[in-house]
């Protein structure tokens, strides 16, 4: 006799993914490394559902340190973006994996910093006037902005086992004030 328990435990996986990523978002590109950790549960032989984090990218912000002259020369924009995320993932089967496509939705939150030369305007965030050794005046912009995103993505999940597979994964995100995020990734899924 089979339990629930079983039946429930054969339909679970997780994944494990690092990733490159390119953000924009002020019309600037950014880009970086980051992962995404979920969990997945086929609910019909040809769908799963899937929901995680992401983190989309991770500068490192002047949290303590002053920029430098050649940050604001450069106009540096700094970001850190994370999501949690929901997404249906429909599946074609064959026998050396799995081709998938997924849509989803995500609720994200980018923060960031951009430096402008001299007193400037703030697209988004709050406006910090910087004395900049070497270089004068400089504006930092604040920002953090939370808000919803739309994911598209195809990907394919190759068998190495049993139980294990590695995924690699194109997504294409689109989100409120103008964000938009391409990532690739590289990973490993697990059936429990």
């Amino acid at each position: 006799m089979i339990s629930i328990q079983s039946l429930a435990a054969d339909n679970l996986y997780s994944v494990i993914s690092v990733g490159y990523s390119d953000v924009e978002l002020l019309q600037e590109s950014n880009k970086g490394l980051g992962y995404k950790i979920a969990f997945g549960y086929q609910i019909d032989p040809q769908w799963y559902v899937e929901a995680g984090y992401q983190q989309l990218i991770h500068d490192k912000l002047y949290l303590t340190d002053l920029p430098t002259a050649k940050d604001v020369t450069n106009g540096e924009n700094l970001q850190q973006g994370d999501a949690l995320f929901v997404a249906f993932l429909g599946k074609a089967s064959g026998p050396m994996g799995e081709l998938f496509y997924r849509l989803g939705v995500l609720k994200t939150d980018i923060r960031g910093q951009q430096l402008l030369a001299g007193v400037g305007q703030c697209e988004l965030g709050e406006a910090n006037v910087l004395a900049i050794a070497d270089f004068g005046t400089a504006t930092m912009c604040d920002y953090d902005e939370g808000g919803v995103a739309g994911v598209i993505g195809l990907g394919f999940d190759y068998f190495i086992s049993a139980r294990a597979m590695v995924r690699t994964e194109i997504e294409y995100i689109k989100g409120q004030d103008n964000l938009t995020v391409a990532t690739a990734t590289v990973g490993l899924r697990y059936n429990f």
